[in-house]
């Protein structure tokens, strides 16, 4: 008489390995999708707080900018950004606009803000 088997055909096993290899590709390509994105939100974010500094500190020093467009290289967050700053007059005299945009070193991740200056005291 024969022994009932104790155990799994060879079958089974490769079924099993294929079901696990397909469900393990899924989740890793989601997973990398998740990481990119929080890695893309964390720059625009840093994009974001760099601009709204700026803005800040051109309040707090009560610079009246003059029109025009102006560059620099910053550094925030352990990155080297590159900010463009373009001021603009408003039909008010009192208050000039102005527009930043943030790019990230390589060109990558990017922000823009707009605010307005007031020059009057």
């Amino acid at each position: 008489m024969n022994k009932p088997s104790k155990g799994f055909t060879l079958v089974e096993i490769l079924v099993a390995l294929t079901i696990l290899a397909i469900t393990m590709g899924a989740y890793l390509s989601q997973l990398d999708q998740q990481i990119s994105q929080s890695h893309e939100l964390k720059n625009r974010t840093m994009a974001h707080w760099l601009a709204q500094n700026h803005l800040a500190q051109m309040r707090i020093e009560e610079r009246w900018p003059n029109p025009g467009i102006l560059s620099a290289k910053v550094q925030q967050g352990q990155q080297t950004w590159h900010l463009q700053q373009q001021v603009s007059n408003t039909p008010n005299a009192n208050i000039r606009r102005v527009s930043l945009n943030v790019t990230s070193d390589n060109g990558d991740f990017s922000g823009s803000l707009v605010g307005y200056i007031n020059g009057a005291k």
